[in-house]
């Protein structure tokens, strides 16, 4: 009996450890495994918002341009405060000031809401509530990824940010389908009441982490700023990405316009529509998924390589290719991008210093989506002066060219460095 119950003991000793391997390394270190399950809560909670806030909008008697007003002020908040969060971010304790970017988030979401279930919603406070949301956004996202940098060694970075990509890409996947399910079983503003919660709950995750300060001299405000800008401009292999990246993304823009455009008018209609944006949030998921396994020595050159396929969709637009044909493209673009972006994540954590981190971060995501808002406005006006063919090619040929010319440069395509960052 004490040989049999030994060696059961032993048996289950082993298989509790060959269960531990089967996770990705990061979920097995205590500190990163909350801050995901917090993530993730809160990434499921902003699934729900944009859904929920449309339709809560347009059953209110508002008008599409009331939605557009409040979205954008959303966005030009999140826009403004990004580079400056970049700087608090590497000034501050990150956890904490993502805590109170989390508490200004949940109370501006609880404030809209509260604004909707008393049936007679103000425009002005919405914007309010809209713009806090944007803003705390803004300053929240340059810390998390200093952050992530500290809780994982350098080599468990990319399964790291693939956890994150597929908290996000599940949330995408579920969110509308949530969002309209609660907006039409209690009404439109439980949705943000729900989103509110999340905030919290990831809030409380984060209180978790131990306040940690980052013990250096602090210079002006403008001074920090200028110094991270001179880390972008250090580093070859990333201000040409993120002139890679501008470009991809305005081509992007052309597929969300003029794509649906000529894909709802003459390819199938909204169906038709509906199944290529559900296939492209597929593939992003598998995408993340892949990620989680891949190993590579050149992950810009591989990411690159990836991104240059987002070419595909526009192309089989462009061509009036099957609908389903274009869904495929689509899920594949996707897919390839949830890889891409990864990599670059995580490449960009293992080469950026932490005190630069959070700085460098904002300048790259403020510069590569700088042109969003132009390309979508302007892909209408560019189809009507051209053809929307001509459109879609010329957008095929600057996604594919901005991604494969980036690979003359020798500091994209080299292999990564062993050790401590350096500069291109």
């Amino acid at each position: 009996m004490l040989k049999q119950s030994a060696g059961g003991g032993a048996g289950q000793g082993r298989q509790r450890r060959v269960v531990g391997r089967a996770l990705p390394a990061p979920l097995r270190r205590r500190r990163f495994l909350i801050v995901w399950a917090g993530q993730s809560c809160s990434q499921i909670g902003s699934g729900l918002a944009p859904i929920t806030l449309t339709l809560a909008v347009l059953q209110h008697d508002g008008t599409a341009s009331d939605l557009g007003l409040v979205l954008g002020v959303m966005f030009l908040c999140e826009v403004l405060s990004a580079v400056p969060g970049g700087v608090w971010a590497d000034r501050l304790p990150r956890n904490v000031l993502m805590i109170g970017a989390e508490v200004v988030r949940a109370s501006a979401q609880l404030t809209a809401a509260v604004q909707l279930i008393s049936g007679h919603p103000s425009t002005a406070v919405l914007l309010v509530a809209a713009g806090c949301t944007g803003a705390a956004s803004g300053v929240f996202q340059p810390a998390a990824a200093g952050l992530l940098q500290s809780l994982v060694p350098r080599e468990e970075l990319q399964q790291a940010n693939a956890l994150m990509g597929v908290s996000q890409r599940v949330a995408a996947l579920a969110g509308p389908a949530a969002a309209t399910a609660l907006t039409l079983a209690i009404g439109p503003g439980w949705g943000l009441v729900a989103d509110a919660a999340t905030f919290v709950i990831s809030a409380a995750t984060l209180a978790v982490l131990p306040v940690r300060r980052t013990g250096r001299v602090r210079e002006p405000f403008a001074a920090e700023l200028a110094e991270g800008w001179r880390e972008v401009r250090r580093h070859r292999w990333y201000w040409t990405n993120l002139i890679g990246h501008a470009l991809w993304n305005l081509g992007r823009c052309v597929f969300f316009t003029v794509g649906a455009l000529v894909v709802v008018r003459s390819l199938g209609g909204e169906f038709a529509w509906g199944m290529i944006a559900q296939a492209g949030a597929v593939g992003a998921l598998a995408g993340a998924l892949v990620a989680l396994r891949i190993r590579t020595s050149r992950p810009l050159a591989v990411a690159n390589v990836c991104m240059a396929l987002g070419c595909l969709p526009l192309a089989l637009i462009a061509l009036h290719a099957h609908a389903v044909v274009i869904a495929v493209a689509t899920a594949l673009m996707n897919s390839a991008l949830g890889l891409s972006s990864t990599l670059w994540d995580a490449t960009v954590q293992r080469r950026i210093p932490p005190e630069l981190i959070s700085r460098v971060d904002s300048f790259g995501w403020l510069l590569s989506t700088a042109m969003n808002p132009a390309g979508m406005a302007l892909a209408g006006v560019v189809a009507g002066a051209v053809g929307p063919g001509t459109t879609l090619g010329v957008a095929a040929l600057l996604v594919a060219g901005s991604s494969l010319g980036l690979l003359g440069v020798r500091s994209v395509r080299a292999p990564e460095p062993a050790a401590a960052p350096s500069g291109a």
